[in-house]
């Protein structure tokens, strides 16, 4: 085969990966456009597509023409899970590829990203309250029977003579009184916030020095135990501790043992993890 023949084959090659070579550059500049308008659902896919293509943020990509962006596909992949309602992706993505380092550099989206897992942070901290009297859903309530009224007795018809008793009628013990419980959605607040800090900034080993000893409450118990389990897991996938898959069992033993009723929300925590719990 002539040398020319070659080349030529080589460069019809080239042409036809060329544009697959670019579709992802071309999902990207589409998930930003969507992103302005506020379509998340179109900015999920396109930066999955962006992703797929090429998963190293960079400060400057050229696009297309004279159009240089920021490259943080899961940036945007993550704001993009966050306000279609699942935070444990959107956690998942800015914990990705390089891109909690890469962040730093650029402020408009370190801030954004700031905000991202404020949010999450938030709800967080609302699972960890009490729920309201009369919709506690986990431990229900024992209701007190009350003694019914008593009955009048019909008038008599003719005057009764009442005979004096022949002892005294015996006074009923009266029931200690009902004290109520102080509200602790503060406390817990206070005692679960460094803990959730540090699990959604990814400081899972920071989770497990918060975590060492637990409060006795059993609700508290289990989601300071879930964090555990759940940061301890995430160390063992990165292959960061040597002893953390035993930990995450433990830890996730131990959540169960707390308060068998309540499980993981999926909002929160990946699938893996939820398997990981569930003991699948």
């Amino acid at each position: 085969m002539r040398v020319s023949s070659v080349r030529a084959i080589l460069a019809a090659l080239a042409m036809l990966a060329t544009p697959a070579m670019a579709d992802w550059k071309q999902d990207y500049a589409r998930g930003l456009e969507a992103a302005k308008k506020g379509n998340w659902e179109d900015v999920d896919r396109y930066m999955q597509g962006a992703l797929a293509g090429n998963a190293e943020p960079a400060e400057r990509l050229r696009l297309y023409g004279q159009r240089f962006e920021a490259y943080a596909p899961q940036h945007y992949a993550g704001m993009a899970a966050l306000r279609l309602g699942d935070c444990a992706a959107a956690l998942r993505y800015w914990s990705q590829g390089g891109n909690e380092s890469f962040i730093r550099g650029v402020p408009e989206l370190a801030e954004e990203e700031q905000q991202g897992r404020a949010e999450c942070r938030t709800q967080l901290v609302r699972q960890g309250e009490p729920t309201k009297p009369g919709t506690e859903s986990i431990a229900k309530q024992t209701p007190v029977a009350e003694a019914p009224a008593p009955t009048p007795a019909p008038p008599p018809s003719r005057p009764v003579a009442v005979a004096p008793p022949s002892r005294p009628a015996e006074t009923p013990a009266a029931r200690p009184p009902v004290v109520e419980r102080p509200a602790t959605s503060s406390v817990n607040a206070q005692i679960l916030r460094p803990l959730l800090d540090a699990y959604l900034d990814g400081r899972y080993s920071d989770v497990l020095k918060l975590s060492g000893s637990v409060p006795p409450t059993p609700r508290l118990r289990w989601h300071m135990l879930t964090l555990r389990a759940a940061a301890a897991y995430n160390l063992a996938q990165l292959g960061q501790s040597a002893d953390a898959a035993k930990i995450a069992r433990q830890a996730a033993d131990e959540a169960r043992k707390a308060d068998p009723a309540l499980k993981p929300d999926s909002s929160y925590f990946s699938p893996k993890f939820l398997n990981f719990y569930a003991g699948r």
